[in-house]
């Protein structure tokens, strides 16, 4: 599995770069801001920030790579050679990696729309211990690479700075263990250079 996203990374950033029109952007953003304080996958999720390349090959088409850090609360049980099991409150973060190929559409305004297609890698394990002591829980691993579609629109206020709204929704997926919400909202600032 690691060698195709590694195939697949390659290509999305280094195969068409033949194209004339190239330009990046760097994004920072913050994600679930509608949804902040949900329970998704049995999780509490609070509002995440992340970061995003996105590289334009020609004026209608650009990959882009981003990555969310997301931080989650979960119930875990513990068990002890000499105890009743025991619940404890865990805190972590995954990683969302999303990958993914977008159409913009040209238009002679600052606002600058596009659709896209791509997918989302998540990996929900935690491993840890309970205080200074030998109590032990686990949560075994949970991977998911599921296909999703985004859509959005950057307000571009000059030739470098952006306000870019975006969404990314997951289809058909059967996540119901994963801590990473199916449709996320984000907002952010786009620098193009």
């Amino acid at each position: 599995m690691n060698k195709s996203f590694a195939v697949a990374a390659f290509l999305l950033f280094f195969a068409v770069s033949a194209f004339s029109q190239q330009s990046n952007t760097v994004s920072v953003f913050v994600t679930d801001l509608a949804i902040s304080n949900s329970d998704i996958g049995g999780a509490h999720i609070d509002a995440a920030y992340g970061a995003s390349f996105d590289r334009m090959f020609t004026d209608r088409f650009s990959a882009e790579l981003s990555v969310t850090s997301q931080r989650f609360r979960r119930r875990m049980r513990t068990f002890t050679g000499s105890s009743e099991p025991t619940s404890v409150l865990v805190t972590d973060r995954i990683y969302p990696i999303d990958a993914n190929i977008s159409y913009h559409f040209l238009n002679v305004s600052r606002w600058r729309p596009y659709i896209g297609a791509g997918l989302r890698y998540v990996n929900d394990t935690f491993h840890g211990y309970e205080g200074g002591g030998r109590t032990a829980f686990y949560r075994p691993a949970v991977q998911t690479i599921d296909p999703e579609i985004s859509g959005g629109i950057t307000l571009q206020f000059n030739r470098v700075v952006g306000l870019r709204l975006d969404a990314k929704q997951v289809l058909g997926s059967h996540r119901s263990d994963v801590a990473d919400p199916e449709l996320k909202a984000s907002a952010g600032l786009s620098f193009r250079f």
